[in-house]
């Protein structure tokens, strides 16, 4: 039998349609034009690839230096230009993220121009010019699905009807309107994922009502959050800046009573919640009970970061939540060390007080589904030996416990740490303990 030999540069040509597209889609747009070199039958391919990210590959020019950034700007935007000018073809998907761009009327021009393109997923990122607002345009574009944008003005029209399609939306230094949630979420009816990053403009109480949204996260001014009409979402996370202390604190109301059993009771179905110590010390500072009166029986993974125990506000909140998800099967906190407070070697912190106070023992009903447990950024401090003590003692299914230490912790006190908590009693027999090693002198 005759074997036939076929050289690379015949296997690259006949390779499938659809390979082809994957490859060039995965290459910076300049890389996919010099692919036109490789054969006549790649010649024209880039030019109806679906997916233009223009980003800091696509900018980097190297005859220009940086101080020139307007003749810069003018040589991007000029390659932008070229590159749409040959584009033959429908596309899905348009990123523009080019720090320095200062021509916003060009940006309308691409704007307007990919409105009409059937644009499913749009990004607008990193730009040094605060005060552009966006093209009208934008909302013709109908069949975005996905929608990301950052440092700029965002104001519906009059006429707009509303995105129809649109399932992901993310919005970073986004000057809003007022009524923004009120009137612009209520249009976006499929909406599945809301992310809001210190945007300004809107409303101080805000009422998300989205009845597909699955994820709703939240950073930025402080603002009297309310769920109405959420039956699906399942993941929530809201963290708010407080500019007095330069720390993020999450503050999260529901109902005038501004209690955390209210806040819970109107997300029924949530399965993962990520809070800091803003939200334990405010729903402290609102007499949180010790139980929550409907346990969050949905809820399976819960992270707090930025724990700081220095008040009871902080470790009532701690212990409410962890007494009211039974269900609880990872369990993730992050402590910050202020380690003047903490109590001596022989004085007993008051969150092992409040847990001992809540009957928190091996015949206790609390982290009985409890898998997985981290404590991320450990400064090795007694109170966080008192919350693995407490957790080794109530999980009985407990797998794993995963201990990574802060970065400027020494060896020996890593070491301290790891052998005390050996020693504790523990309900499960198959924990097994992962706790990597800082690689610093003893």
């Amino acid at each position: 039998m005759k074997r036939v030999y076929q050289s690379s540069a015949d296997r690259i040509t006949n390779l499938p349609a659809d390979v082809i597209q994957r490859i060039l889609v995965s290459l910076p747009i300049k890389d996919a034009a010099k692919t036109s070199i490789l054969s006549s039958k790649w010649r024209h391919n880039w030019k109806s690839i679906p997916q233009l990210v223009f980003d800091g590959r696509f900018a980097r020019i190297n005859r220009v230096s940086e101080s020139q950034s307007d003749l810069r700007s003018k040589l991007v935007m000029l390659n932008i230009y070229k590159a749409l000018l040959v584009h033959d073809g429908p596309i899905t998907k348009f990123v523009l993220s080019i720090p320095g761009l200062n021509f916003c009327d060009v940006i309308d021009h691409i704007v307007l121009y990919f409105s009409n393109k059937g644009v499913q997923d749009f990004t607008l990122i990193e730009r040094s010019t605060d005060d552009y607002q966006m093209h009208s345009s934008l909302f013709s574009a109908l069949h975005l699905k996905s929608l990301k944008l950052r440092s700029c003005e965002l104001m519906p029209p009059y006429w707009f009807d509303g995105f129809s399609k649109l399932t992901h939306l993310r919005l970073g230094e986004v000057t809003l309107p007022s009524d923004f949630f009120e009137n612009f979420l209520t249009k976006c009816p499929v909406l599945e994922y809301l992310r809001v990053v210190d945007c300004e403009g809107p409303a101080v109480e805000l009422e998300i009502v989205a009845p597909c949204l699955k994820s709703f996260h939240y950073a930025g001014s402080l603002r009297v959050i309310s769920f109405k009409c959420t039956p699906l979402l399942s993941c929530v996370a809201l963290y708010t800046c407080d500019t007095e202390t330069h720390v993020v604190a999450l503050f999260l109301y529901e109902t005038d009573t501004h209690d955390m059993a209210a806040l819970f009771a109107s997300i029924p179905t949530i399965q993962k919640f990520c809070a800091n110590g803003g939200f334990l010390k405010t729903a402290g500072h609102r007499n949180v009970p010790s139980r929550l009166p409907s346990p969050l029986h949905q809820l399976q993974f819960l992270e707090t970061i930025e724990l700081d125990f220095d008040s009871l506000e902080w470790e009532h909140g701690f212990v409410c939540l962890i007494m009211g998800s039974p269900n609880l099967r990872r369990l993730k906190i992050e402590y910050h060390s202020m380690l003047e407070d903490q109590p001596t070697k022989n004085e007993v912190s008051n969150i092992r007080r409040l847990l001992e106070a809540e009957g928190c023992s091996g015949s206790s009903n609390c982290l009985q589904h409890l898998k997985e447990f981290i404590i991320w950024d450990s400064y090795g401090t007694q109170v966080e030996l008192d919350i693995v003590r407490f957790v080794l003692a109530t999980a009985p299914l407990l797998r794993l416990v995963h201990i990574k230490a802060a970065h400027n912790l020494s060896s020996k006190t890593v070491m301290k740490f790891s052998m005390e908590a050996l020693r504790y009693k523990r309900v499960s027999k198959e924990a097994e303990f992962i706790y990597p090693w800082v690689d610093k002198d003893v």
